[in-house]
């Protein structure tokens, strides 16, 4: 048996900090080698088709500048994504 149900708090944005977040972000991938971010989740994508240890691959796509949006876009893309009641959905390429 549980005991009282407590209140989950829930966090609010403060608007000044997520204007100042959304910039930053613009401002990094206005600045970053878009080729060599291409390049490193291409080679992230590629190799999580495999047995390779995806570590090395992660690493040098945040070095790239890649968001981690566009690191798990790209695992996504392989290995498809999980749902929790409805099994899940077939990746866009490769194994599946």
């Amino acid at each position: 048996q549980s005991g009282p149900k407590q209140a989950i708090p829930i966090l609010a944005m403060d608007p000044v900090g997520q204007r100042r977040q959304v910039e930053r972000l613009k401002r990094v991938r206005r600045e970053r080698n878009e080729g060599g971010v291409r390049a490193a989740l291409a080679a992230l994508g590629t190799a999580a088709d495999t047995s390779a240890n995806l570590m090395p691959l992660m690493v040098d796509a945040v070095k790239a500048n890649a968001t981690l949006g566009e690191i798990t876009d790209a695992l996504r893309a392989a290995w498809g994504e999980h749902l929790a009641f409805g099994g899940a959905r077939k990746p866009a390429r490769g194994k599946g």
